[in-house]
């Protein structure tokens, strides 16, 4: 086990294992440890600095998210 791997919970390895075994799949040829939990990290894995705030976490993900988060930001008027 590298340290990367010691830093992860044991639900977030079962997760990169799935997501390797499914992108090694899909490229017909095993993509690595490393190139999986990347992809997995970019893709899937929950920032640290996540906001416990259920509206902003709402509101954080592309495009119109930004708008929303703006526009429920402003004080009613």
């Amino acid at each position: 086990m590298n340290d990367t791997q010691s830093t992860l919970s044991q639900e977030e390895i079962a997760q990169i294992e799935e997501h390797k075994y499914f992108l090694s799949e899909k490229a017909g040829y095993d993509v690595g440890w490393e190139h999986a939990e990347q992809e997995w990290r970019e893709n899937f894995c929950k920032p640290s600095s996540e906001a416990t705030d259920p509206i902003e976490n709402a509101t954080q993900t592309k495009g119109l998210g930004r708008f929303f988060k703006r526009l429920l930001s402003r004080e009613a008027v």
